[in-house]
């Protein structure tokens, strides 16, 4: 049996690397907007402005969302292996990760959801993820995702599942 290696080993390959990928939410903006908290009247104010962009209003909507609970991961963490099943998918607050599949790296920042495609099309997780600081982040259950699909008119479910399929080419 070959050893993983470490999230350390990962985390300092990653920083000598070329990245391949990155997303991630200006939260800069947000905050010179005025945005500092999820719930605050001004922060609702801009949100309704039309001054978000698709990305940073869905940013938003999940981080403000009470029905989502939070997760705190700690820096240098191996989050989930490639291979590992996928039970939850995981929308990024503040932090930085790290997916490493062989030599494909990507970072990703806040905005960033992880591992919702897979889950709902059954797949385990493709890449291994590390956290490369302390990351806050919202749990999105599979389990009630994939309960509320099944409610979906059998059009939307097709639309979900067509979605699902792009994002993962």
């Amino acid at each position: 049996m070959i050893d993983k290696p470490p999230a350390s080993y990962l985390l300092d390959r990653f920083l000598l690397a070329q990245i391949n990928a990155s997303f991630q939410i200006e939260i800069d903006h947000l905050h010179k907007l005025g945005v500092l908290d999820a719930t605050s009247y001004k922060s609702m104010e801009i949100y309704e402005s039309g001054k978000l962009s698709s990305n940073e209003r869905l940013y938003f909507s999940l981080w403000a969302c009470q029905d989502l609970n939070s997760v705190a991961f700690e820096a240098k963490k191996k989050i989930l292996q490639k291979g590992d099943p996928i039970t939850s998918a995981y929308f990024i607050v503040s932090g930085t990760l790290i997916t490493v599949d062989g030599d494909h790296i990507e970072h990703l920042g806040p905005g960033a959801v992880i591992g919702l495609a897979e889950g709902i099309k059954g797949l385990p997780y493709p890449k291994t993820l590390i956290s490369a600081c302390a990351v806050q982040a919202r749990v999105l259950p599979l389990s009630k995702i994939v309960h509320l699909k099944s409610k979906l008119p059998t059009v939307m479910q097709k639309i979900l599942n067509n979605m699902v399929e792009r994002s993962l080419t």
